[in-house]
């Protein structure tokens, strides 16, 4: 997405207001960063020249709207919190509109671009998951969203291109698809049954947690994990975070693949539970992990596997990831019959 004058306007009255006017549009500069697929994100460097020695600031703006305008109030709920240690400091969050927000985050330096081949990094994260999932939340401490209506519309929207797409751009579907259907016509009973599963019950989740959404920084001399985009932040099931987590990283990462049920072990230690992976706690833990596949990381990689215009390489990968979520449908499908 491309920033806007509007939105360099809003970048200089944001600098302006915390800095002083002693500031022209030409030391101002405004570079876009990768991803933000619902937002766009920018990384900000303005040259202060008032005072004795000129200095320069840092800092990242993100602009959302819609749906996604809710993460400003979020980042407030987190303020409140644990997770206000392992998320970006908000620096600011102007309102320009309508449901569009612009929000100024701490730039978050990384000190290794893939930390995750360090086992260590990936259980800390799920460290500060356990950590954050401690906390009790009443439901009316974020701003309104209907989730699990949006989770039915968004599971039939993927069962529909699952069931109009060729297969042979994923095989996989052939043997799959009667599972899919399965598992969306359950979904509502499903996540009422992993809402209510004791002893990890609801709480406040992040909800959109992969490699791509933390970073490890250092700080007092200690490296540790930020997370990072928390729009999607709800009441959740605390194992759709760590599936979510482990999922993923799994997928690009062969060392916590091989160390799963050790990791997820150790999730359980931090919260204090026995670190013993149960029946009942692996059947919740693919209910959960269907539900984040079904929430749209299924669809997206179904649709770019099918894309005409997508370079080859993309497809292939796509394809890859949609097959390692079509077997997230089988386990969950096997565990709920």
């Amino acid at each position: 997405m491309m920033l806007d004058a509007v939105d360099r306007a809003a970048v200089t009255a944001f600098l302006v207001a915390r800095h002083g006017p002693a500031l022209s549009d030409s030391d101002v500069e405004i570079r876009p960063l990768e991803g933000g697929l619902c937002a766009a994100v920018a990384l900000v460097t303005a040259w202060l020249r008032g005072g004795v020695t000129p200095r320069s600031v840092t800092f990242v703006a993100k602009f959302v709207h819609g749906v996604t305008a809710r993460e400003a109030a979020v980042y407030r709920r987190l303020s409140m919190s644990v997770a206000r240690r392992f998320s970006p400091e908000l620096l600011g969050a102007e309102r320009l509109g309508s449901q569009r927000w612009l929000l100024c985050f701490e730039r978050i330096v990384p000190v290794r671009h893939w930390p995750w081949s360090d086992s260590a990094h990936t259980a800390r994260v799920l460290e500060q998951l356990a950590q954050f999932h401690e906390e009790r939340t009443p439901d009316d401490s974020l701003p309104a969203w209907d989730y699990e209506a949006e989770s039915v519309s968004t599971a039939l929207g993927t069962l529909a291109l699952a069931e109009r797409l060729p297969h042979a751009e994923v095989p996989s579907l052939t043997r799959t698809v009667p599972a899919l259907r399965r598992v969306v016509a359950a979904l509502p009973a499903m996540r009422l049954q992993l809402l209510a599963f004791q002893p990890l019950r609801g709480t406040l989740i992040h909800g959109d947690l992969h490699p791509g959404n933390v970073m490890v920084r250092r700080r007092g001399g200690v490296a540790e994990p930020v997370l990072l985009d928390w729009a999607r932040a709800r009441i959740g099931s605390p194992l759709e975070d760590v599936s979510s987590w482990l999922q993923v990283l799994g997928y690009w990462e062969p060392e916590a693949k091989r160390r799963h049920d050790t990791l997820l072990a150790g999730y359980l230690s931090a919260r204090g539970f026995a670190p013993v992976l149960t029946r009942p706690l692996r059947d919740a833990y693919w209910l959960a992990a269907a539900s984040n596949a079904l929430a749209g990381a299924l669809r997206h990689h179904l649709s770019v596997s099918s894309l005409a215009t997508a370079a080859p390489t993309a497809r292939v990968a796509a394809a890859r990831n949609a097959a390692d979520w079509l077997r997230v449908i089988r386990r969950a499908d096997a565990c709920w019959s």
